[in-house]
């Protein structure tokens, strides 16, 4: 079965635009990974106690409301971190099983939202 060429150019624009949104979501694991970390270091700071050199004076008011928020923040941008994982490898799976079948043919699914 061949195709025609509008249809290959569909097909083409959509593996185009695939390609585009498993790199935009790379980078935004990549930025809630950082965003996890930065949440981290705050909570471990507002729950440990210790006195930072840089800020010796916070009320302890000021450091219950930080490690709280960044406990919140901690949870929520572990989670997307997690999922927006998952979704980043199932999309690069994808891209290299989306060519073939399992019994060698070629399956074209052209899917327009």
């Amino acid at each position: 079965m061949s195709l025609s060429r509008k249809e290959r150019d569909q097909l083409a624009e959509v593996i185009q635009r695939e390609n585009e949104m498993v790199l935009k979501v790379g980078r935004m694991v990549r930025n809630a990974f950082i965003l996890t970390l930065a949440f981290g270091a705050v909570t471990y700071w507002g729950w440990s106690g210790m006195t930072d050199p840089m800020f010796p004076n916070i009320p302890m008011s000021v450091r219950n409301v930080a490690k709280w928020i960044a406990l919140i923040g901690l949870i929520l941008s572990g989670l997307f971190t997690v999922l927006g994982f998952i979704s980043h490898r199932n999309g690069k799976k994808r891209k290299h099983d989306g060519a073939e079948g399992k019994n060698g043919r070629k399956k074209v699914k052209i899917c327009i939202f």
